[in-house]
């Protein structure tokens, strides 16, 4: 077909002669010829078909039937014909179309390769859990902040990120906390649900299918609601575990670890030990656990049988010979448990087998701890006698109300410097609600992950209650919770800072503070410091401490290495915020005398006080 008509002009033409006018010379010249043609293979003389036949200049073209045949009308005269076959390439030949009505063409093709580019077919085995969940329409947004790692990523690693899950979730936290400019905290949900306990990190490998960081998930479209939907903030840095429980029924049939069933016709009755593999603190379930048999038989002899547990958790040895010591232990994520002796019960002359229950534990969660200081936010100062109550999140306590019992939760008191300390935490949510007769209350909900602990800042405002049956004032965050970082208790930040508490000695920030005071530079933070000013006798800025005498020039450690020497101050070799940008700052330590720093951080170049930073 043509995907353009005759020109107007020619059909007019062609009415005319076919009336029988008469027409002038130039006229004639553009009368329509009607061509008739076919295509043919030059070796073998097999019509092509479905080849394209055009006259470029006229903006004519149609494609050859099944018997390579093709019609073209065209005005008189000559025109160069472009044939295109994907087996032949392209052939161009002119043809002259003369006035006499009709023309009829046949043209011999030689076949040609066509360089084309390469095509790359890529295979990619989609798991339905992962497309239920919207893994890979999120992936297809390519967003700059996002990283996506589905089951081939994480079976071919390679990555730092998916090496070693044990600590996983810690190298995450680091990775958030250094990419990011958010101002709370990175969270992690596991299949849509809050990680309450830091169980991911006990998750086995081959039970994550699907891994997603995000660092702005609010820019992530149809995101933020499934974060919502978990109990998390859909601006905060997130983390998302996709494990194998979104499979289908099918895959799930074929996944399931079936649990063993005696042999009934043995000898002898044999022996079943069966059980569950649970973690030793929290309790939870450990799907597919490795659980191994340790037999020691009569002879001396000693050998190892080896099971899995299936997703709930449940395992099953079968055909034990009763006559043999068997002991028993569990394995997940590189963590075992101990070992579990197994005693044959007698079984009477007519049973079909000696069964015998043993649940394992592994000691995959730790006991968390939570430190924290309580100050009255008019006054700042530390609120001595100030109740604590600490309970888990579903019994948590409302502000300025009721508190649950001490049974319920903990309860402890500050002391006289605002200091108080909960020990022993089973993971999890905890409601914090903090109260003093004269300060005021408040209260929020703290996460306390396995193994860690979290340092809390309560400020009480002693503002009088609203009166009855007014509605009570909006309270902005008046507790602050925030997790110990590892490096910065190995360097000792946190004892030096307990210290200060009850000394004075020193001011510091950590990464929750400076980001709640987004300073675009270092010394708009260390300004915060009473006492300490800034001074731009250049294009470099010096920070001083009036407060020290004969002083002028603080020396600034970053990372525990001194880098700006007090007494021999270098204007041409730049100030503190040459060092590093605030967001990637963990913390920072202020002293202003010299006689308040700490052991570690005396020297003679440090007369006039030091400021400590360290990086992230």
């Amino acid at each position: 077909m043509s995907r353009n008509p005759v020109p107007r002009r020619a059909a007019l033409l062609a009415l005319a002669a076919m009336a029988g006018l008469a027409l002038p010379r130039s006229a004639a010249s553009q009368q329509p010829v009607a061509i008739a043609g076919r295509l043919l293979d030059a070796g073998t003389g097999v019509p092509i078909s479905a080849a394209l036949v055009s006259i470029p200049a006229l903006d004519l073209s149609t494609l050859t039937t099944t018997d390579g045949a093709f019609q073209l009308v065209v005005p008189a005269g000559s025109h160069t014909f472009e044939i295109r076959h994907i087996g032949y390439g392209t052939r161009t030949t002119e043809v002259e179309a003369r006035a006499d009505g009709t023309l009829s063409l046949e043209f011999r093709i030689e076949p040609a390769a066509i360089e084309v580019a390469p095509l790359e077919v890529n295979v990619e085995w989609r798991p339905s859990y992962l497309e239920q969940v919207g893994f890979y329409e999120r992936r297809a947004l390519g967003s700059a902040r996002s990283r996506f790692y589905d089951p081939e990523d994480i079976r071919r690693g390679g990555d730092p990120l998916i090496i070693g899950w044990r600590n996983m979730s810690e190298r995450i936290l680091n990775l958030n906390r250094a990419t990011s400019f958010s101002l709370c905290r990175p969270q992690i949900l596991i299949d849509g649900r809050r990680d309450r306990v830091g169980f991911m990190t006990g998750l086995a490998y081959h039970r994550i299918g699907g891994v997603e960081f995000h660092d702005e998930p609010h820019k992530v479209p149809g995101l933020e609601p499934l974060i919502s939907a978990g109990g998390e903030d859909g601006f905060c840095p997130t983390v998302l575990i996709w494990t194998r429980q979104w499979l289908t029924e099918a895959e799930l049939e074929e996944r399931r670890i079936v649990l063993c069933e005696p042999d009934p016709g043995t000898d002898r009755a044999p022996l079943v030990v069966e059980g569950t593999v649970t973690d030793a603190l929290t309790g939870l379930l450990l799907p597919r656990a490795t659980v191994t048999a340790w037999i020691t038989e009569p002879g001396g002899r000693e050998r190892e049988k080896e099971t899995t547990a299936d997703d709930n958790g449940r395992f099953r040895f079968c055909d034990l010979d009763p006559r043999t010591d068997v002991s028993i232990w569990a394995r997940f994520a590189g963590l075992s448990g101990e070992l579990a002796p197994v005693a044959g019960e007698t079984a009477p002359v007519a049973a079909d087998t000696v069964p015998v229950t043993r649940d394992l534990v592994i000691p995959i969660a730790r006991y968390g701890y939570v430190a924290g200081r309580v100050f009255d936010l008019q006054r700042g100062e530390p609120v001595v006698g100030a109740e604590i109550r600490l309970a888990a999140a579903e019994a948590a306590p409302a502000p300025g109300g009721r508190g649950p019992s001490a049974e319920a939760g903990h309860l402890t008191t500050s002391d006289e410097h605002g200091l108080f300390a909960i020990p022993d935490l089973i993971p999890g949510d905890y409601g914090l609600a903090v109260s003093h007769p004269d300060a005021g209350v408040a209260g929020d909900t703290i996460p306390v992950p396995s193994g860690s602990t979290v340092d809390v800042r309560v400020e009480l405002d002693p503002a009088p209650p609203p009166a009855p049956g007014a509605a009570a004032p909006a309270a902005g965050p008046r507790i602050v919770a925030e997790r110990r970082h590892p490096r910065l208790m190995e360097v000792g930040f946190y004892e030096r800072r307990r210290e200060s508490a009850t000394r004075g000695r020193g001011h510091f920030f950590t990464r929750e503070r400076i980001r709640a005071l987004a300073p675009t530079r270092l010394t708009d933070l260390l300004t915060e410091v009473d006492g300490l000013r800034e001074v731009c006798p250049r294009q470099t800025c010096r920070l001083v401490s009036p407060s020290a005498r004969r002083c002028s020039h603080m020396s600034v450690y970053l990372n525990g290495t001194l880098v700006i020497d007090g007494r021999a101050w270098d204007f041409e070799q730049g100030g503190v915020d040459d060092l590093a940008a605030p967001h990637e700052i963990v913390a920072i330590e202020v002293y202003l005398r010299a006689v308040s720093l700490p052991g570690e951080f005396a020297a003679p170049s440090n007369r006039c006080g030091a400021i400590i930073i360290w990086s992230g």
